[in-house]
């Protein structure tokens, strides 16, 4: 729904560290709503992604990495970990240039397990785009009641060299619903994602079918099954 995007310095050949820390929101009502706030990055053609998530499944949360490619399409992801509301994330995504690939580490900063994954760049594809999203639309009083979440410490390498300070954000909107927004903090070097769980939503008209099917793409797919073959979830 609501994202920031980013824009490195002229010249930039590609983003050789993206990192970001924040803390787990509180458990929403149980439903069969799945949503998942993250960062991540992709190349100019936007046809492939790796990211750090964090899901909401219903009834808990989870974390690991995720890479999704669009052509031909392949999707991987590391193992999944649930997590406790509050649990502070630390995700990395960092350039090895000996094997032209990334490492994705999603970490819970209160126990130290580490969800990892090595992404091999597809044709020596170079990351430049980075991104703070909050994904997959629903009822407004489905989402977390704290109504935000904040990516804090963030550190950006471009080519090596640190250039957070030199990173332009910008603050986007694709999908409009419960007043979700992103918030910029150059100051603070924070980019928060806020909503508004008592708005009224296009959405609370929809069906349950319905929204599982819209929201049932890419890393959705597997959550919509799963609740499609649920028969104690109440919403």
């Amino acid at each position: 729904m609501a994202y920031a995007v980013g824009t490195v310095p002229a010249g930039t050949q590609r983003i050789t560290r993206l990192e970001m820390k924040w803390n787990v929101g509180q458990n929403p009502k149980r439903s069969m709503a799945f949503f998942s706030p993250w960062f991540g990055m992709d190349p100019s053609d936007n046809l492939n992604l790796i990211q750090p998530v964090n899901p909401w499944m219903g009834s808990s949360w989870s974390y690991y990495t995720e890479y999704f490619q669009w052509s031909p399409e392949d999707n991987s992801n590391s193992d999944s970990y649930d997590i406790e509301p509050g649990q502070e994330l630390h995700g990395t995504l960092v350039y090895d240039e000996t094997t032209d690939s990334y490492q994705l580490t999603q970490t819970n900063t209160a126990t130290g397990k580490t969800s990892q994954q090595t992404v091999k760049c597809q044709n020596g594809k170079k990351y430049t785009i980075p991104y703070v999203v909050y994904e997959k639309v629903w009822k407004c009083s489905a989402y977390p009641p704290d109504e935000k979440v904040t990516f804090h410490d963030i550190v950006i390498e471009c080519d090596g060299k640190d250039c957070t300070k030199d990173v332009s954000w910008a603050a986007k909107v694709k999908d409009s619903n419960c007043n979700m927004q992103a918030v910029i903090d150059e100051t603070n070097n924070e980019i928060s994602i806020q909503w508004d769980t008592t708005a009224a939503s296009e959405y609370d008209t929809w069906s349950n079918e319905a929204l599982l099917q819209k929201n049932g793409k890419g890393w959705g797919a597997r959550f919509a099954e799963m609740f499609r073959r649920s028969a104690d979830v109440v919403v």
